[in-house]
């Protein structure tokens, strides 16, 4: 079985922090917690996917960036006040990739980290 526990996205900023494409070819399950270094920020914590087939010769993801992001029903969550409720999860990962993505609303000037921790073959 495999394990993966990594930061997805890290940064600092009043407006939209994005994070980089996480190849979850055989993972099946993940959970995401959210941090944020400001009492005040407020926003919105959302993961993305996509099914971009990788163009790159024997299918190598590692010199691949997809270009095409939904968001994942049901994989969003508010951030009020410094802190998000509880954690983002998905029980049925089905996607090539994943990202994920803050909008900040308000509040201070605040960093945000996402955690993911997930299983695989």
């Amino acid at each position: 079985m495999r394990n993966t526990n990594i930061t997805i996205l890290s940064g600092a900023d009043t407006g939209t922090i994005t994070g980089g494409a996480i190849d979850s070819n055989q993972l099946y399950a993940a959970s995401f917690q959210i941090f944020t270094g400001d009492a005040s920020a407020a926003g919105t914590v959302k993961i993305q996917m996509s099914n971009d087939i990788c163009t790159t010769g024997g299918n190598v993801a590692a010199s691949f960036t997809p270009t095409h992001w939904t968001d994942i029903s049901g994989a969003s969550i508010a951030v009020a006040s410094g802190v998000a409720a509880n954690p983002i999860e998905i029980v049925a990962m089905k996607y090539r990739w994943i990202r994920a993505v803050f909008t900040y609303t308000s509040g201070g000037s605040t960093t945000i980290t996402v955690s993911m921790n997930a299983q695989g073959a």
